[in-house]
């Protein structure tokens, strides 16, 4: 299996490192009795062990493995985290499982592993010039994975705070990992053995537990919409649903590119009188949904053109109102989910700890709070250069580097925004996205409990 590896000096494949790896950046002095284990074409393992005292093939001077193709191993690991053999693939990385710490792992190309990538300790580092694609990292707040291409992790989990995330929804590790790497539990330590996960790994079998999603957690609300029917009584409860702030006689939703506006009944500036009314604008068409005076519904239509006008179409068969049911039906979902969601986080529970002796020392722009996974920072309200009202807001920062916005917009409810992992720039939630408001649910409930737990504020618990 070795017979194609040679065993140079260090010296002698010195000018070979890539410029960005620690070997060509810090190692400079090499002795001649350090040996690189040297392959050149794709190797193929069933295991890799780079423990110091697992001498590579034969040679108990070997200090670096440099791999000039791809790399197919089952398992790569090593149990000593102090410090370890090195690893510099040229090509691409696939591996089962990866659970490694003390050395640089150094992927040229992409690194795929199809379970778990588990770094340990602030000795060691992976760098991936090219992607990374992997089902579970296990990693503590020390091991550093530094990827220049795209980064595909559908579930991280923290080795030292115990929690994580799965498909955007925060789980805990011990629902990730089996029983047997976990200890004991003390005051400071959820438990985890890397020695247990490296052992497990080593035999062949796998450290996962069956799951295979993150149960959403039931709200004990009734549903706001029952029925979907186009007539006075929806009308009326889309003008006084809870996006329909008592401040502002409107509000509008965009979802799948079809923009939504609310209209409750008002007399406007000029002294006109506005009946309730959603006006809808999808990329073919406009449409008008009117509650009269009687209580009778007028249904509207015009195409884009900038010299149509609006038709009637109250009165046509049902088949032809096919694409306004199916617009009417999303937006009575959308405000469905809102009624589920946005009672949930309290106007007042933001304010108070806004409030708090703590967070009003922070420095806006440069302190926060971190829980061990989790980076919470604060904004007060101020007013900017041009005399706008900047509102309030907390943001979260997640495992995986998403950000979740609660926002002080008005006094009905708490705005939330999303930003997603890698991404510049708020994006609004969609209503037809459950997991991400479910996700800002969690967060902000755990959020909560450190801020009890740690700040002694006295929070409500959903």
């Amino acid at each position: 299996m070795h017979n194609g590896f040679q065993f140079l000096a260090i010296s002698q494949l010195a000018k070979r490192f890539p410029a960005d790896s620690w070997w060509a950046k810090f190692y400079k002095d090499f002795s001649e009795d350090d040996l690189v284990a040297y392959y050149e074409g794709d190797l193929t393992l069933p295991s890799l062990d780079l423990d110091w005292d697992m001498p590579f093939p034969q040679q108990d001077k070997t200090i670096l493995i440099f791999i000039n193709g791809h790399l197919t191993v089952d398992t790569l690991y090593n149990l000593e985290t102090d410090g370890a053999i090195g690893l510099i693939v040229m090509g691409n990385v696939l591996s089962k499982n990866i659970a490694v710490g003390g050395q640089e792992i150094y992927v040229h190309g992409h690194l795929t592993v199809e379970n778990i990538l588990c770094g340990s300790y602030n000795h060691g580092e992976t760098i991936v010039n090219g992607n990374l694609q992997a089902a579970i990292l296990v990693q503590d707040d020390e091991y550093r994975i530094n990827v220049k291409g795209q980064k595909s992790i559908p579930c991280i989990v923290n080795i030292w705070h115990g929690d994580g995330v799965f498909q955007e929804l925060p789980i805990r590790i011990e629902d990730v990992l089996v029983d047997e790497i976990f200890l004991p539990e003390d005051e400071d330590d959820i438990g985890f053995s890397f020695t247990s996960l490296v052992e497990i790994l080593k035999q062949g079998r796998s450290a996962l537990t069956q799951f295979t999603s993150v149960p959403q957690r039931t709200i004990a609300a009734p549903i706001y919409f029952t029925h979907h029917s186009i007539n006075a009584e929806s009308i009326l409860k889309l003008t006084s649903c809870i996006l329909m702030t008592p401040d502002k006689p409107s509000f509008d939703l965009t979802e799948q590119d079809v923009y939504f506006m609310i209209q409750r009944a008002h007399t406007n500036a000029d002294g006109d009188v506005r009946n309730d009314s959603i006006y809808i604008l999808t990329s073919q068409c406009h449409y008008f949904i009117w509650l009269n005076e009687d209580q009778s519904v007028s249904l509207l239509t015009k195409t884009l053109d900038e010299e149509a006008e609006w038709w009637d179409i109250t009165a046509s068969p049902q088949e032809d109102l096919v694409d306004l049911q199916q617009h009417w039906l999303m937006l009575l979902t959308c405000i469905n989910v809102a009624e589920l969601y946005l009672h949930s986080i309290e106007v007042r529970d933001v304010q108070q700890i806004l409030q708090h002796p703590t967070i009003l020392d922070l420095d806006d722009e440069h302190d926060g709070l971190w829980d061990g996974s989790k980076y919470y920072s604060f904004r007060q309200t101020y007013l900017d250069d041009e005399g706008d009202r900047i509102h309030a807001r907390i943001e979260i920062m997640t495992p995986d580097e998403a950000y979740y916005f609660y926002t002080l917009e008005n006094q009905s409810y708490v705005a939330r925004h999303y930003q997603p992992p890698n991404v510049f720039g708020r994006q609004e939630l969609s209503y037809l996205n459950t997991i991400q408001w479910e996700a800002s649910e969690r967060y902000f409930e755990r959020f909560k409990q450190f801020m009890s737990q740690n700040f002694k504020i006295d929070l409500g618990t959903n």
